[in-house]
């Protein structure tokens, strides 16, 4: 039997010793750390002090041609309080000075609330209180020699922190255009080169010290910050504003819902002014979308210069060839066409050249004609609208392009009324400045170029990239078309539709346009669209433009030549007045040597046999070779001097051609 004593001492001895095990367990744990996971734990501690951070690089500015800023970048100021850093003793002297600061900056606060609330924040022991955003540097050092805010950042509490506001001091000019670059969205110029713009951030490693601030442990950077390039458009800022409140008082005055003007450079395709207003719930005009761009729609008359181009160039009419438009309504397979004049109650035009269709702008004159010549064939006629490249997208910078659409006899919907809709300008589908760059050509010997908003890319003044004209299509048609096209334009302007802005100072071409929108809801009422399309000096084409007013009001004034020539006319009297007219074009591609029996150059080419290029000016011969599939090599400047392989050699497609450019 054990004894009851001896138990009872291991117990009291256990107790004893317990302790003692529980503080050597500690001095083993203590062992541990210091030898074994010290140097681990103490790298992690560092790694929480120490920290890699971006510097921003800054973002480059957008100039306008004539080296005004369109777009920069300019720093704000978030500024906010730790109340809790503030001692009793300065907080109890300087905070009524303090509140009375922040209303004389900030008022929408008066003084009594401005110091309830900073009372409250300490009170509540919050420490980072906000008290304005966006403010500029000069308010930023105003709001520091305020009293409390004066002590420094650590005695008195202000905390400021800096991010870039991209400003555009000419305010809402061409505001569309330049665009925006957001995490969610981008848009405009500053969308499109966001990847020139943006720069690259730098790196630099930063050491934290108190109150979880950082400062930097050593000068100089991990990775340098690389600030962004600065672009150059080709918008010219008087131009851009003539044409800005041209527009602006059209869409005002007619009660528009939308629209848009663009003026652009014969020679180059540089866009000179590009305005695009729609209209708020208030009825206030502002830069809503960039219509120029992406609104593609029916274009109505604007597109009989194309049916025009293809029946001379097809030699299946003559400016002089009759045209029975009888007495202004026609009907085909149930539809009728009807020209303007009979709704204002007038007697159709009969019997009339092709000149005066054009110039009247008869929709029952083209209808038939197109019927007539090419209803057995349609495929041709449209085979014709697509070699003047109409059916392909421009692709500017900017993203959101409207796709063009020419309907082709393939196409499932093609149905009969379709040819002669087209002829008039119905079931196809163009942006503005997709129709402007077929007019440029014209006016351009019929060189189309191709329009552009970006001329230059710089680095801290230095020009690093000069963009120069792209070439879309080097003749659109014979020399004997354009000039009866440009004669029959002009014609308009003396004669037809848009006689009403005759100038007695200069000569000025184009073609209204009047096309009724969504003319299958019969049961709603009308809307409309008013166009301009053209160029001047008739005679020596400098500038050509188009405007296009959509959905104006119908009860005040909705045809071509009412709502948009004026517009027109408005900005070329402005520019002939404000800005001095070379006497000669550009040098560039205004005057280009016209290329010699084009088609039977186009049908070698389609017989992959190798036309004789020499002579022709180099960049003609370029884009007619890789319009056609080949690759290009050349040498030189100027016409072509010698090519290889030689004219009449047969050769694959996708073949090289080299040329030697003299």
């Amino acid at each position: 039997m054990s004894d009851p004593r001896s138990h009872m001492n291991k117990r009291i001895l256990l107790l004893a010793l317990l302790p003692a095990l529980m503080g050597l367990a500690v001095l083993l744990r203590l062992l541990l750390l210091v030898f074994v996971d010290g140097p681990e734990l103490r790298e992690q501690s560092e790694q929480l002090a120490i920290k890699e951070m971006r510097i921003p690089a800054g973002r480059g500015n957008i100039y306008s041609s004539d080296q005004k800023l369109l777009a920069t970048s300019m720093p704000v100021f978030d500024i906010f309080i730790d109340p809790l850093s503030v001692t009793d003793g300065d907080w109890k002297e300087g905070m009524s000075g303090l509140a009375d600061g922040l209303h004389t900056f900030f008022p929408k606060k008066s003084a009594s609330e401005w110091a309830s609330f900073l009372q409250s924040s300490r009170k509540n022991g919050n420490r980072y209180v906000p008290i304005a955003k966006n403010v500029s540097y000069n308010t930023l050092i105003g709001l520091k020699e305020l009293p409390v805010f004066k002590l420094g950042r650590y005695r008195g509490g202000m905390i400021s922190e800096q991010k870039n506001f991209r400003k555009m001091p000419l305010d809402k000019i061409a505001e569309r255009t330049i665009g925006y670059d957001k995490h969610a969205s981008t848009a405009g110029l500053e969308g499109a080169f966001s990847h020139l713009l943006s720069g690259q951030d730098g790196r630099k490693m930063m050491q934290r010290i108190a109150k979880g601030n950082y400062k930097p442990m050593h000068d100089g950077y991990l990775v340098e910050p690389r600030d962004g390039f600065d672009i150059v458009t080709t918008i010219d800022t008087r131009v851009q504003d003539i044409t800005h409140h041209a527009l602006l008082g059209a869409v005002e005055r007619y009660e528009a819902d939308h629209g848009t003007a663009v003026v652009m450079e014969v020679a180059t395709g540089e866009i000179k002014a590009i305005a695009n207003l729609g209209r708020n719930k208030q009825g206030l005009y502002y830069e809503k979308r960039n219509y120029a761009v992406w609104e593609s729609t029916e274009p109505g008359s604007t597109f009989k210069l194309a049916t025009l181009l293809a029946v001379l160039e097809d030699g299946k009419a003559d400016t002089n060839t009759l045209v029975d438009t009888k007495d202004g309504i026609w009907k085909i397979y149930g539809q009728t066409v009807r020209d303007a004049n009979v709704a204002y109650g007038r007697a159709g035009y009969g019997k009339i050249p092709l000149s005066e269709v054009f110039a009247r702008s008869s929709n029952v004159g083209f209808a038939k004609l197109v019927h007539d010549l090419y209803g057995d064939n349609p495929r041709a006629f449209v085979d014709r609208i697509y070699k003047f490249g109409l059916h392909k997208p421009i692709e500017p910078e900017i993203k959101g392009e409207g796709k063009p659409f020419i309907p082709h006899p393939d196409d499932p919907k093609w149905s009969g009324i379709t040819l002669p809709w087209m002829a008039f300008g119905y079931e196809t589908s163009l942006t503005p400045l997709q129709i402007l760059s077929f007019y440029n050509g014209i006016a351009n010997n019929g060189v189309v170029v191709k329009p552009y908003l970006v001329k230059e890319v710089r680095a801290h003044g230095r020009v690093v990239n000069k963009i120069e004209p792209t070439i879309l299509n080097p003749s659109l048609c014979s020399e004997e078309t354009l000039g009866k096209a440009r004669a029959l334009l002009e014609r308009v302007v003396t004669h037809g539709t848009g006689s009403n802005i005759k100038s007695k100072d200069y000569r000025l071409a184009g073609k209204t346009g009047t096309c009724r929108l969504e003319y299958w809801k019969q049961d709603e009422a009308p809307k409309y669209q008013a166009s301009f399309a053209g160029y001047f000096p008739a005679d020596n084409p400098i500038y050509s433009v188009i405007v296009v007013v959509n959905s104006p009001n119908p009860d005040i004034g909705y045809y071509g030549n009412k709502v948009a020539a004026p517009v027109v006319k408005q900005i070329a009297d402005n520019l002939f007045a404000e800005m001095p007219m070379p006497a000669t074009p550009p040098k560039a591609i205004a005057q280009p040597k016209m290329i010699k029996d084009l088609e039977a150059i186009f049908q070698s080419l389609e017989r992959n046999k190798l036309p004789d290029f020499k002579g022709m000016p180099g960049f003609q011969a370029i884009a007619l070779l890789e319009n056609a599939g080949y690759k290009t090599s050349i040498n030189g400047n100027g016409n072509v001097h010698a090519q290889y392989p030689p004219a009449g050699t047969q050769i694959s497609k996708h073949a090289l051609v080299q040329l030697q450019l003299k």
